[in-house]
C-alpha cells in the first residue's frame, strides 16, 4: 500500500513463492519529494519502503528544486534557551537544494545530543516552503545540540543549539580561572588550566556542557596567536568546570583569553567580557 506521496502498486496484493518472496512494482508519486510505501504482513506487521522523487532540470534552468542539500539546508531553535521541565524550543529545518530553493516533500528526522530531553519529531514533509517544525523540551539543565537528517541519509550541515537553565541554578555572572598557569613554563611542557563558570558571588554555577574555549595573546597584545597552542582549546564544562591540558611551542610572554558563545551576555559587550589569566613565560 502507498503511505506517502501518491503513486501507485501493481499488483496491490501478491502471494509469496516457495522461497518466500513476492514482489511488485511501485510507481512514484508525480510530485517531488518523499514516498514511502509499505507491504503489510497478515499477523505480522509490515515493512516500510522509502525513496525520493525527484523533479529534472531542463537545459534552460526551469524545473522544480533539485536534491536536498546539506550545506544550504539550515537548521534554527527559537527560543535558544528555555527553563528546565516546563519550556519548549521550536526546531525548524529548512531543506534546500544547491541553489538554495526550498525542497517541498523531504522528510526530517532530528536528533538531540545527550540524555534529559525530549524531542517531538517534524509531523508531516517539509512544505511549499521547505520547512519542517520539531519540538524541543529539557528536563535538566546543560546544553543540547540538535542535528537533522534529510530523506535518511542527507545530513544538515548546521546545527542547532538550546541551553537548559533551571531557576534554582544560580546566574552566571563571569568566568575565572581557577588553577592558573605557572609564571614561567618550558617551550612544549603542558599546562593545566581550569575555568569556572561563578555567580556574582564567586560560587560556581554547576552548568554541565557549556563549550569555553581559550585563545593565546602575547602579553599587551589583543591579536591571538592560537597556532603556537598545542592540545585542544575548546572543552564543554562538567558541573561548571572546564580542565584544559594545553602546552606553547613558542617561546614568549603571553596570556590566556577565555570565551563562551553559549553565553553571549558575558561577551564581547557583557560586564566581564574577556577573562586573562596573569601574564606567563614561555621560555
Amino acid at each position: 500500500m502507498v503511505a506517502l506521496g501518491g503513486g501507485s502498486i501493481v499488483p496491490a496484493t501478491d502471494t509469496s513463492d516457495v522461497n518466500g518472496y513476492a514482489s511488485a512494482e511501485w510507481t512514484l508519486g508525480q510530485e517531488a519529494g518523499a514516498n514511502v510505501a509499505r507491504a503489510v504482513l497478515p499477523a505480522a506487521g509490515f515493512v516500510t519502503f522509502t525513496a525520493v522523487a525527484s523533479r529534472g532540470q531542463s537545459g534552460g534552468g526551469g524545473g522544480g528544486a533539485g536534491a536536498p542539500s546539506p550545506g544550504q539546508s539550515s537548521l534554527a531553535a527559537m527560543p535558544d534557551s528555555i527553563p528546565v521541565g516546563s519550556g519548549s524550543a521550536t526546531i525548524t529545518v529548512t531543506v534546500r537544494d544547491d541553489q538554495g530553493n526550498p525542497v517541498p516533500g523531504a522528510v526530517v528526522s532530528l536528533e538531540a545530543s545527550g540524555a534529559g530531553n525530549t524531542l517531538i519529531q517534524p509531523s508531516s514533509p517539509t512544505g511549499s516552503d521547505g520547512l519542517a517544525q520539531g519540538t524541543l523540551t529539557g528536563t535538566a539543565p546543560g546544553a543540547i545540540v540538535v542535528m537533522a537528517t534529510v530523506n535518511g541519509v542527507v545530513h544538515v550541515t548546521q546545527t542547532a543549539q538550546v541551553t537548559v537553565t533551571d531557576a534554582t541554578t544560580p546566574t552566571v555572572d563571569h568566568f575565572a580561572f581557577r588553577l592558573q598557569p605557572p609564571h614561567d613554563v618550558r617551550v612544549g611542557e603542558q599546562i593545566r588550566l581550569e575555568v569556572a563558570l561563578v555567580d556574582a558571588s564567586g560560587n560556581v554555577v554547576p552548568l554541565t556542557g557549556i563549550l569555553m574555549y581559550l585563545g593565546l595573546f602575547p602579553d599587551g597584545s589583543d591579536v591571538p596567536t592560537n597556532s603556537r597552542l598545542v592540545g585542544n582549546r575548546f572543552v564543554a564544562t562538567e558541573n561548571g568546570v572546564a580542565l584544559f591540558n594545553l602546552a606553547v611551542n613558542t617561546a614568549g610572554s603571553y596570556r590566556f583569553r577565555a570565551l563562551t558563545d553559549q553565553l553571549p551576555e558575558l561577551g564581547p559587550h557583557g560586564p566581564e567580557p574577556y577573562l586573562f589569566s596573569l601574564p606567563f613565560g614561555v621560555h
